[in-house]
């Protein structure tokens, strides 16, 4: 389960090391800034440095539930979608899909093949003890950039979760399935047929993750208990 995670600033990291298109990212946002991203994809047909930062901005920091989040999409393409897919009968997004069910869900089975990686720097959860919950940062041990896999149907996407680390069990029954650097290019290519990828949607080993407990801040309690209620199904 994951209804929180970070992006920091080195977004232009992927974009090298993957040689990311970012155009479509561009062409979201218009050069007032970041509040200004577009649902329709409007088009900016000459695209200025300000526009370029006004983009990469909106997709830093803590990423929540219905935000705008970067996605990796085939052809190393990078565009803008909203987290969270939206169900007829459902109040909330479908943020999280379970890697062992998609085949037999109708939500995700038509998005089989609109495969998706969503990047990140670290992710949150928070560990039960009877009533009380705790807020933990889960990352790699050198805090470097890694890969969601998700499943996009070209506005919204979704986090594919699956069973946790060892070293993490005790937070969450959860975690988010990353893609590692040597299966990003099989993932995204939609000619490949999602039960050859699915050995990829596994934990990571246990010496791969790193966590840290907050202390609890009494101030944003109530703010943090209500959002892991509301998006934990």
């Amino acid at each position: 389960m994951c209804s929180r995670f970070d992006l920091n600033d080195d977004i232009r990291a992927f974009q090298v090391q993957l040689g990311l298109e970012m155009e479509d990212i561009r062409r979201m946002v218009k050069p007032g800034g970041p509040s200004d991203i577009t649902n329709d994809f409007t088009s900016n047909p000459d695209p200025t440095n300000d526009d370029e930062e006004a983009a990469f901005e909106s997709l830093t920091g803590t990423r929540r539930p219905t935000d705008p989040i970067a996605a990796i999409l085939p052809h190393r393409k990078a565009g803008i979608r909203f987290w969270g897919l939206s169900v007829s009968g459902l109040n909330n997004p479908m943020i999280n899909a379970r890697a062992e069910t998609l085949t037999e869900k109708p939500t995700f089975r038509p998005l089989l093949n609109c495969r998706c990686l969503i990047p990140a720097n670290g992710w949150y959860e928070w560990r039960k003890d009877g009533t009380a919950k705790h807020k933990n940062r889960i990352t790699l041990p050198d805090h470097q950039p890694f890969m969601f896999a998700g499943l996009e149907n070209g506005r919204e996407a979704t986090i594919i979760t699956c069973a946790p680390s060892g070293s993490i069990a005790h937070i969450h029954n959860r975690m988010p399935a990353v893609i590692g650097p040597n299966h990003i290019l099989q993932w995204l290519d939609p000619a490949n047929d999602f039960n050859d990828l699915r050995p990829m949607l596994g934990p990571l080993p246990d010496h791969v993750l790193s966590w840290h407990e907050e202390t609890p801040d009494p101030d944003n309690a109530d703010q943090d208990a209500n959002q892991i209620n509301l998006f934990s199904k």
